[in-house]
């Protein structure tokens, strides 16, 4: 009985081996050289954008220096001042260029703000030091531009700074077509300005939301004035002042001057 039962017993299947495929190559050589060339690429954008922050990183104690220098030589009191970079406030390296400008040989003294807030204080303040000069500043956000004129009334900075109400209207660009931008009606009969600060409108109200500003303000600009754009550490306003320095864009000749930081430098002939 045992035999028949241990006969009875099924026996187990024994392992078969496993086939081997050749793998399929994934992707071709020609694919695989592509991602390659992609990775490096990008390996070096991410590369420059390491390298440009310990840059500023490094250069950042000097910044601070030359601020606290600066707060210090022209600001009464102890009032603070708007904080640098923050809600879509100029850095502090542009605004040290500024203040330099106004106060150094180049001694400019009829200045131009797309947009007011810090800029317009420290602006005013040179002016002030230096005892003659106008900042005037358009704003279309209304108090936003309330805010800027308390502050200016804070710091006893009034008499040399105005912020003028100018809503975004649509306005005919040359090459553009029709786009919001500020209504300067306000603004008066202000000429031979020497320095133009661009740091709006915002870049969400058109694809190119602050070209308009050389075609606008052009006949108000002196010759030799100075063009400041911010936020050129963005495409869209790198593009914007290639435009404005191609050849022909104007009757009158922009060159590059340098960057300064996130923002770009140009100069009228």
């Amino acid at each position: 009985m045992k035999l028949f039962k241990a006969l009875a017993k099924p026996q187990a299947a024994k392992p078969q081996a496993a086939v081997v495929k050749p793998a399929e190559p994934v992707l071709s050589a020609a694919d695989t050289e592509q991602v390659l060339r992609a990775l490096q690429q990008q390996t070096k954008t991410l590369t420059a954008a390491l390298t440009g922050i310990r840059k500023q990183l490094e250069h950042q104690p000097y910044v601070v220096a030359e601020l606290m220098r600066r707060y210090n030589h022209l600001i009464d009191g102890d009032m603070p001042m708007p904080v640098l970079g923050a809600n879509w406030a100029a850095i502090a390296p542009t605004i040290l260029f500024i203040v330099d400008e106004v106060m150094g040989r180049s001694a400019r003294r009829t200045m131009l703000e797309c947009g007011s807030g810090a800029s317009t204080l420290w602006t005013a303040a040179a002016l002030r030091k230096c005892g003659e000069g106008h900042v005037t500043s358009v704003e279309h956000d209304r108090e936003f531009a309330e805010v800027t004129r308390q502050r200016l009334v804070d710091h006893g900075l009034e008499s040399w700074a105005t912020v003028v109400d100018a809503p975004l209207v649509d306005t005919e660009v040359p090459g553009l077509g029709t786009q919001p931008w500020y209504d300067l009606s306000g603004l008066g009969d202000i000429t031979d300005v020497d320095l133009l600060f661009i740091d709006g409108p915002p870049r969400p109200t058109a694809p190119l939301a602050r070209y308009p500003a050389m075609p606008q303000l052009l006949p108000r600009l002196a010759k030799g004035a100075l063009v400041v754009l911010d936020d050129t550490n963005r495409k869209v306003e790198r593009d914007i002042t290639k435009m404005w320095a191609s050849d022909g864009a104007f009757d009158r000749r922009v060159t590059f001057v340098k960057d300064v930081a996130r923002s770009t430098v140009l100069q009228l002939d």
